[in-house]
């Protein structure tokens, strides 16, 4: 055992942490808050964990496939209402990020990595979701990325606002921030009637590990960018005790769990408000499936 655990220190995470160091662009003397070798262990275990959850929750879906059949055939009393609000929507969550790639432009090329930041790419997924005529398809999106509400619970709760200085960049966060927060109750309420599942869950919680600690990750090398505090704990006033060596790992397992609570919390209070809401809205037959 021990000579193994020595051959896997020496050729694999010797291996990863010195490819990290090659590829590393630092511009932040917090650059390697974590060494090189901690980045490699996490690179390894962080994925590992994050593959098996996609692949859990993979092997789940032909099982609750039944299930919900069996329950949208008594429960679904409606398809996609019309109404001019998903639209909306979806128009000011394009229209912020477009203002965001040209604010970013504007501060150079390094800063153009945080359209990486996940409230960009959900506020993209969301507008997808939004305006997209395939329900099928908008329907397998928006189950995985229901849960994504977190990301603007989180940014919510405490907002990073040190880098907007640009007239109305601060202004233009809320506003982005706020339209995602209601987006998936908009998508739940106008479009899509789906029900919590485990399987999509896991999925959701996997694959927003996975960009983490792959993508977001090498992306934070290359660029020396602390993209979503990947290389970095965020600043945290009086509690800077919490910038531990495994804050990555903590905050990860803390937020997936949190993502799973949120989505299913929004479920339940879309089911709640739906009826209210659509008692005056035409409903829209379903169109057939589309495959392209």
């Amino acid at each position: 055992m021990e000579v193994l655990l020595s051959c896997y220190n020496k050729y694999v995470i010797e291996s990863i942490s010195n490819v990290f160091s090659s590829i590393s662009d630092p511009i932040s003397d917090k650059h390697w808050f974590l060494t090189p070798q901690q980045h490699a262990h996490e690179f390894i275990i962080m994925n590992a964990i994050c593959m098996l959850l996609i692949i859990v929750g993979r092997s789940m879906v032909s099982n609750e496939k039944l299930g919900t059949l069996k329950k949208s055939k008594s429960s679904l009393t409606h398809g996609p209402a019309k109404s001019i609000v998903p639209t909306l929507l979806a128009t000011v969550l394009i229209i912020n990020v477009i203002l965001n790639v040209i604010y970013k432009t504007i501060r150079g090329w390094r800063i153009l990595f945080f359209m990486f930041q996940p409230c960009h790419v959900v506020s993209c997924i969301y507008a997808y979701c939004l305006l997209t005529d395939n329900i099928a398809r908008g329907t397998q999106v928006f189950k995985l990325s229901i849960y994504y509400i977190f990301v603007t619970v989180a940014a919510l709760i405490a907002p990073d606002l040190t880098d907007l200085q640009l007239p109305f960049e601060q202004h233009n966060f809320f506003i982005q921030h706020y339209a995602l927060l209601i987006s998936p109750f908009v998508l739940h309420i106008y479009k899509y009637n789906i029900e919590f599942q485990w399987s999509h869950a896991l999925m959701s919680g996997g694959l927003i590990g996975l960009t983490h600690f792959s993508l977001f990750e090498i992306l934070s090398f290359i660029s020396g960018i602390n993209l979503n505090y990947m290389l970095f704990p965020p600043p945290l006033g009086d509690f800077s005790y919490l910038a531990q060596e495994s804050y990555r790992i903590l905050t990860t397992v803390t937020l997936v769990n949190l993502s799973w609570f949120l989505g299913y919390l929004v479920v339940l209070i879309s089911n709640a408000l739906k009826p209210f809401i659509l008692k005056s809205l035409t409903p829209i037959p379903s169109p057939k499936s589309k495959t392209n």
